[in-house]
């Protein structure tokens, strides 16, 4: 009898020593799961995260016992991914704008080289007369109206020239017929005077 009260005795001697390695070993195992979920949730994806909290919670029936601390984690970090998206689209937008805005610019440039480029190729292609600003063919053909009422009147100018030095030459012409005219007439006169001085002076010998 005493026999089997000794092993008796042992064995409630052992037993809260066992239940309290028992309660030991799941409160290392837990620090050990607090500390990895900690860790899962302090680097990587958000998906990533999913994922170990998925694989490091604990099933009870067909759910999921999740520590409040991870899911306010998780909950912190979704809130601070957000945000960096939120910001990070505040800058492709504000990135897009100022690349919008440059874009406007280079078209305005664009069309004021364009426009440039117009106004040169209508000062080369025209000419400035008295202020005003002519095609090259409507100054060309004002050019050769000019060009064709000078040589008009340069004809016309060559004509009474013409006439005027025919007209002259021909009054040279009676001029010097009126002068050889005179100086006959001049010689005859100057004969009849003499000859009418000799009848005279003869007369007056044959009256002495």
């Amino acid at each position: 009898m005493q026999r089997l009260k000794f092993p008796f005795f042992i064995f409630v001697l052992f037993l809260p020593l066992a239940n309290a390695q028992a309660q030991t070993a799941p409160a290392k195992t837990q620090k050990t799961s607090a500390a990895k979920s900690q860790q899962g949730l302090n680097a990587g994806t958000i998906a990533s995260q999913f994922d170990y909290i998925n694989n490091t919670s604990n099933n009870y029936q067909d759910y999921k016992v999740v520590r409040k601390t991870s899911l306010e984690k998780l909950e912190v970090n979704i809130t601070d991914s957000i945000k960096a998206m939120q910001a990070k689209l505040a800058n492709i937008n504000a990135t897009l704008a100022n690349h919008d805005n440059e874009v406007s610019s280079l078209k305005d440039s664009l069309n004021n080289v364009a426009q440039e480029l117009k106004t040169t190729r209508e000062q080369k292609e025209s000419f400035s007369l008295l202020g005003i600003l002519l095609a090259k063919s409507t100054y060309n053909l004002l050019v050769w109206c000019i060009i064709g009422v000078l040589a008009l009147a340069l004809v016309f100018y060559i004509y009474r020239f013409n006439q005027s030095h025919l007209v002259t030459a021909e009054a040279k012409k009676t001029l010097e017929e009126l002068r050889v005219e005179f100086e006959q007439h001049r010689k005859k006169a100057m004969e009849r005077e003499q000859k009418l001085n000799r009848q005279l002076q003869d007369e007056l010998n044959r009256r002495l």
